[in-house]
């Protein structure tokens, strides 16, 4: 497995090596399990995103259509009321 090297505060790699010995686990598990969690919210909100513009898409396609439907029911209307 690859080895990374990563700088950071002090307090920061404290706060890991107080919580690492609390899951009794290590840095590298730790880092791994963090990464991994967050790389699937990242794809998540990303996906989340991906879907919210579809609905909007859809919704401005789905108002002409509905425009477009009343306007001939209208039209049929009036064809009949003739």
């Amino acid at each position: 497995m690859p080895k990374v090297m990563v700088t950071m505060p002090d307090g920061l790699l404290k706060e890991i090596d107080s919580t690492t010995k609390e899951l009794k686990t290590t840095r590298s598990q730790f880092f791994r399990h963090a990464l991994i969690r967050y790389l699937e919210n990242y794809k998540k909100k990303k996906l989340e995103s991906l879907m919210a513009e579809g609905y909007e898409e859809m919704a401005d396609e789905n108002l002409a259509d509905a425009q477009a439907f009343l306007g001939a029911l209208g039209s049929l209307e009036e064809a009949e009321n003739e």
